[in-house]
């Protein structure tokens, strides 16, 4: 297994144990969050982690990969998500494809396609 295919193995097994320590740690301190347009939604751990975090305190969400594509440093994720919203009980759930790009031993680049 290469790894950044661990690493995305790794941070989606922390997403959907709602763990956000271990899914931060699977991020480089510079992560940059991409749009589908290339535009940077995020820059830099802490802002990541402060993004995640209120999703995470809910506990009420998912997510599997259906298909990954590895190419060198890069992964793709072609993956299905849900949330339950914490105050009305509604349930949403869509599908993203998120290019996920190696650094230092990290996933430095993420970016989602909607």
């Amino acid at each position: 297994m290469e790894p950044v295919e661990s690493l995305a193995r790794r941070q989606l097994e922390a997403y959907n144990a709602a763990d956000l320590d271990a899914f931060c740690a699977c991020y480089h301190p510079e992560i940059r969050v991409l749009d589908q347009d290339g535009e940077e939604v995020c820059v830099g751990i802490e802002p990541f982690r402060e993004r995640y975090e209120p999703l995470f305190s809910t506990r009420t969400f998912g997510g599997r990969v259906d298909t990954r594509i590895v190419v060198g440093e890069h992964c793709v994720d072609h993956e299905r998500w849900w949330r339950t919203d914490p105050t009305t009980g509604e349930r949403s759930e869509g599908e993203v494809l998120v290019r996920y790009r190696l650094r230092d031993g990290l996933i430095a680049e993420a970016q989602f396609f909607r």
